[in-house]
């Protein structure tokens, strides 16, 4: 990810605006480094990449 903006707090998890590296749409969403530390349960391991179950934490992630 990149291009990190902190958006606030979504139920209890902080939420950002970003970019996947080399593209142009713009999400809003939890980092998985956070969720981590509140519902590890929530977070899955990837391709070497972590993934959050959004379900999980009650929070969507969208696109802006």
């Amino acid at each position: 990810k990149e291009n990190v903006i902190p958006m606030g707090r979504e139920n209890g998890q902080r939420v950002y605006q970003f970019q996947y590296k080399g593209q142009p749409q713009k999400h809003i969403g939890a980092m998985a480094q956070d969720v981590l530390k509140t519902n590890p349960e929530a977070v899955k391991e990837m391709d070497g990449f972590y993934a959050v179950d959004y379900d999980a934490i009650g929070v969507r992630m969208r696109e802006v």
